[in-house]
């Protein structure tokens, strides 16, 4: 009965971005206090994320939410740099980000230790942030969410560039395509036979770029074998 009260309520557990926050203040400043050996976070950093999750939120936590959770950040890291690097075409655009939590490596034998790899410019703002205290530590929680939400902005923008891109892409080349055949009817192809290599070209992609392409004389050498077949 007790284990099935554990595992329902490890399934209840859900991470929130008040959590999050938390989960990365944490873990900064026991890397400042030198709380891991090497890359290698120790079991009490892991736990004192736990408990203060638990004494603030009021809600159940475990270590192995919080290692599977340094797994998460690590995956959408690497999502972010990703879509940076698509979107920007440059290597730059990921040089300072992905050394951050792209590089964290988890061991899930190791119940000692969860590894992580910080950029050194990152965690040298991370510390400064960090080693402020009274008002300064209000002042280090609203800069580092101004930074998150930048980064939540920024990637929901370049997101919505390729979107835009890609809808652009397929629904702009519909109407030059159908123009562009019903324009050999001066050819002498009929109107009605125009139609149906419209319709064909729609659904073969390939041939409708090599149509595109082609000259008028290549062209009404393709409707002609079109016609034949």
């Amino acid at each position: 009965m007790g284990k099935g009260n554990k595992e329902e309520t490890s399934k209840q557990f859900r991470w929130i971005k008040p959590m999050e926050r938390l989960f990365l203040e944490i873990l900064a400043r026991e890397a400042q206090k030198g709380k891991k050996p090497s890359n290698f976070f120790k079991v009490v950093s892991i736990n004192r994320v736990v408990e203060s999750i638990l004494e603030r939120f009021q809600v159940q936590c475990d270590a192995k939410h919080v290692e599977n959770h340094l797994r998460t950040v690590k995956n959408q890291w690497q999502i972010i740099c990703t879509i940076r690097a698509l979107v920007v075409g440059k290597d730059m655009a990921t040089r300072s980000f992905s050394r951050t939590f792209a590089d964290i490596d988890l061991d899930d034998d190791n119940q000692d230790s969860v590894s992580i790899d910080y950029d050194n410019e990152e965690i040298e703002e991370v510390r400064t942030k960090v080693s402020s205290s009274g008002t300064s530590k209000r002042k280090r929680k609203i800069a580092q969410e101004s930074v998150v939400d930048e980064q939540i902005k920024f990637v929901g923008e370049q997101l919505g560039k390729i979107a835009n891109a890609l809808e652009q892409f397929t629904a702009d080349k519909t109407p030059h395509l159908y123009e562009e055949v019903m324009s050999m009817e001066v050819e002498g192809f009929d109107d009605g036979f125009l139609c149906s290599v419209f319709d064909y070209l729609m659904s073969h992609e390939s041939e409708a770029k090599a149509f595109l392409v082609k000259s008028k004389k290549h062209r009404k050498f393709w409707l002609q074998k079109f016609s034949q077949g």
